[in-house]
């Protein structure tokens, strides 16, 4: 359910994972609300011990939630500026074939073309799906080939040649990054302390004494819109590949529409 409200665009997943959250809260609220009363005799007292454990406990979920928020969104960022390094190189590769002899300048040039395409056509949906993408080393195998493909005859085309070969690597390293951060996301386990956190903080909020029902939904509810939208945040942010907040092949696109074509 929640994979699916991930897949689904930015205003209908968020609106249906707030209301559900909201909604969740507020049953909660109304299942406790006579217990609450029978077990409150002492209402001074019962308001004073909540109101501590509640502002302690506001303290310790709110922080967890924003440092997790923070780092999911970092996260994205590395991924985002992965894509971005990658496609640099392959521009600065790209631009390196014109100081090559034919064939090998058309060569090197048709196999970065066809791995621009490969990584918008192929790889992203793979990577979307949290698969690891390896139809590409194929045409890896290809740029490379196409860069030591010719014996250079004088300095010039030896300095050319080994300054290609390390922007060459470079861009290996980089669709090595961009491939391993496919599945990188939040371990199980700060999931658990966010969903738990979530349930407890309603239960607190549904500890709260309050004679008017109406008052009391809108305080839960207003405090559980907020919640569920961080949750939802940092469940867009872990899924950085995927989902309407995600990391899209741009730049790569950007290369096809704007270099390739400018530069033949």
């Amino acid at each position: 359910m929640i994979v699916a409200l991930m897949d689904a665009p930015l205003w209908l997943g968020m609106t249906v994972f707030c209301v559900g959250f909201v909604g969740l809260s507020c049953l909660i609220l109304l299942a406790l609300r006579r217990w609450v009363a029978r077990m409150a005799h002492d209402q001074s007292e019962w308001d004073r011990v909540l109101s501590y454990a509640v502002g302690a406990y506001g303290v310790f979920y709110g922080v967890t939630l924003a440092l997790i928020a923070a780092a999911s969104y970092s996260t994205y960022a590395d991924v985002d500026q992965v894509a971005l390094d990658e496609s640099s190189s392959i521009a600065v590769l790209y631009r390196s074939a014109e100081d090559f002899p034919e064939p090998q300048r058309a060569e090197l040039r048709d196999a970065l073309v066809t791995y621009t395409r490969n990584v918008i056509e192929v790889d992203w949906p793979q990577q979307a799906q949290l698969i690891e993408p390896v139809s590409g080393d194929a045409d890896v195998t290809a740029i490379q080939r196409a860069i030591t493909g010719f014996i250079p005859g004088n300095a010039r085309e030896i300095n050319v040649q080994a300054q290609t070969l390390q922007s060459f690597e470079a861009f290996v390293g980089q669709r090595r990054e961009r491939i391993e951060v496919t599945d990188l996301g939040l371990p199980s386990i700060l999931w658990t302390v966010l969903w738990v956190g979530a349930l407890l903080n309603a239960i607190l909020l549904s500890l709260i004494q309050v004679r008017n029902l109406r008052i009391h939904l809108i305080m839960a509810g207003l405090i559980a819109v907020f919640v569920a939208l961080l949750l939802y945040a940092v469940a867009s942010f872990d899924r950085p590949y995927s989902g309407p907040i995600s990391v899209t092949p741009a730049y790569y696109q950007s290369l096809l529409d704007g270099l390739f074509q400018r530069v033949p």
